[in-house]
């Protein structure tokens, strides 16, 4: 374990730069940059034991608050960090790392494909996350799931003393509805669009000719089989003893017969964007739902006279790949874990 700042004996050294249960351990041993304690070759990454010398005169006071690890540490903010990019060609060195996120430093993920951290495959040598600062997961656009904001793909040690949370659920759409604008009459039109047998029924059975003697093939009020209320239009089919089908689809005189667009939902909290509502939508459609807060799924859209609106989108994880991590936490965490 790392060299506190009193009482350094020669057994924590050995302990912490040779290993093993040597009897003795020497000084000659113990300078950096040798065999036992190695010097980062990557640019941004710094020795845990730094104030070792290379050479020269040497003393326990020069290990206090030492450590055997490469180390980055992160004094300002950075999106999309990925272990095996940051520590480079030192990844693969059996030595240990170290990721140090400082107080007030915000690590975030820019899109829902990325982790604001990841500590990916490839790893030789142990690795441990000290986060005393902020890792964040982006937020979900409409309907979709909110981003991850940890993920570990091999075995870390995760030490939070900060906050760690994913980005929220998007907002789900909401539900479609019908026009109902009317011209305030109650003649109805009959549309032909299929059928040879048309013709005795008193159509010609030229698709897209339309009629306003519809007999009671369009009886009022009716309702329609495709879900619309009464008063909007229906299909109906009519059959003759040979065998063909005429069919006709009804309309009430300067009624619409479209349907509405349900309001967009609001994109989820997330690294550098707030929870947005969601958007009204057409006439008779239900609005878009509100986007989630960090950790947490996206608001249902509201229903539309005509369809459901959508469920909101789930949130990321705030750590992914939990079983590979041994966790101790002081601080804060927002959101599921898996």
């Amino acid at each position: 374990m790392p060299i506190g700042s009193t009482n350094i004996s020669f057994s924590d050294l050995r302990t912490e730069y040779i290993g093993g249960n040597n009897n003795s351990v020497s000084f000659s041993q113990l300078y950096r940059s040798g065999s036992n304690i190695l010097d980062p070759t990557v640019g941004g990454l710094t020795n845990a034991a730094a104030s070792v010398p290379t050479s020269g005169v040497i003393s326990l006071d020069d290990f206090k608050n030492t450590a055997r690890a490469f180390r980055k540490t992160y004094s300002s903010g950075a999106t999309n960090q990925n272990a095996s990019t940051v520590f480079g060609s030192d990844y693969a060195v059996d030595y240990p790392k170290q990721i140090i996120i400082n107080s007030g430093v915000e690590l975030g993920a820019t899109s829902t494909s990325n982790e604001a951290l990841q500590i990916n495959t490839g790893l030789s040598g142990s690795i441990s996350i000290t986060n005393n600062g902020t890792i964040t997961g982006a937020g979900g656009a409409a309907g979709a799931a909110g981003g991850d904001a940890f993920e570990a793909d091999v075995a870390c040690t995760l030490v939070n003393n900060g906050t760690i949370r994913s980005g929220g659920g998007g907002g789900g759409t909401g539900g479609s509805g019908s026009q109902t604008t009317t011209s305030g009459t109650t003649t109805y039109y009959v549309f032909v669009t299929s059928g040879s047998e048309c013709p005795s029924l008193g159509f010609s059975g030229n698709s897209g000719t339309s009629y306003t003697n519809v007999g009671n093939y369009c009886p009022n009020p009716y309702t329609g089989y495709d879900g619309y209320s009464s008063g909007v239009f229906q299909y109906a089919t009519y059959q003759t003893q040979g065998g063909e089908t005429c069919r006709i689809q009804c309309y009430r005189k300067g009624q619409s017969t479209g349907s509405t667009s349900g309001g967009a939902g609001g994109s989820g909290s997330g690294y550098n964007q707030s929870a947005g509502g969601g958007s009204a939508g057409g006439a008779n459609a239900g609005t878009g739902g509100s986007g989630g807060a960090f950790g947490n799924a996206g608001s249902s859209g509201s229903n539309g006279s005509v369809s459901n609106g959508s469920a909101g989108g789930a949130a990321g994880k705030s750590i992914r790949g939990s079983s590979f991590v041994t966790l101790t936490n002081s601080g804060t965490i927002t959101g599921p874990q898996a």
